[in-house]
């Protein structure tokens, strides 16, 4: 079950990092309102974000299995320099969230912890405590995750005829939330084995 669990999660995050680079990289005339003006004036900030954001997504599962070769280490750099990217660049793009400041809030809150738990991984990595590096790579792509959630809500959201205006808020919350707290959850269950 957790292995299924693994491979449904990793697919999800691919098929989210692909579908994204192919927006986010596409002919600005396509992106969907209510979003295409802001990003339009801020294309690049948002190219920045959203290709760094989608590497996350697609270099993280590859780390899971649990390796301290060099390949491991190279693409554990690049992920964690996405972050960096993601992370900054998702601090001004929080500031410019649709949603008013309920979603401003979550996007800010957000990246504030996904650059605070890159660190940790980092630092804890290099410090040779891989255990702590585990935990804290866990709850970062468990942050990294949420873009996949949020997408979900979105669009089953609207398929379920909720209002996209007033869904949008709470799903900027509901996204990372409850991706941190299964992180937690499994956090603490790997310890207790």
């Amino acid at each position: 079950m957790n292995r299924l669990l693994l491979v449904f999660v990793g697919l999800a995050a691919w098929v989210t990092a692909i579908g994204s680079l192919v927006y986010v990289l596409g002919d600005p005339r396509h992106f969907a309102f209510p979003f295409r003006l802001k990003y339009t004036e801020h294309l690049t900030l948002v190219r920045w974000h959203g290709v760094s954001a989608a590497l996350t997504l697609l270099l993280g599962p590859l780390q899971w299995r649990r390796s301290r070769g060099t390949s491991h280490r190279v693409t554990g750099y690049i992920y964690l320099c996405s972050v960096v990217v993601g992370g900054l660049t998702g601090l001004w793009l929080a500031l410019l969230a649709y949603g008013g400041p309920i979603s401003k809030s979550g996007f800010t809150l957000m990246a504030i912890l996904w650059l605070v738990t890159g660190w940790k991984a980092f630092h804890s990595a290099r410090s040779g405590d891989f255990l702590a590096h585990q935990i804290w790579m866990t709850r970062n792509f468990a942050l990294a995750f949420g873009a996949v959630v949020l997408r979900f809500y979105l669009e089953a959201g609207q398929r379920l005829g909720f209002d996209f205006h007033a869904l949008y808020p709470t799903a900027v919350w509901a996204c990372w939330i409850p991706c941190l707290a299964l992180a937690e959850w499994r956090v603490a269950r790997s310890l207790s084995e």
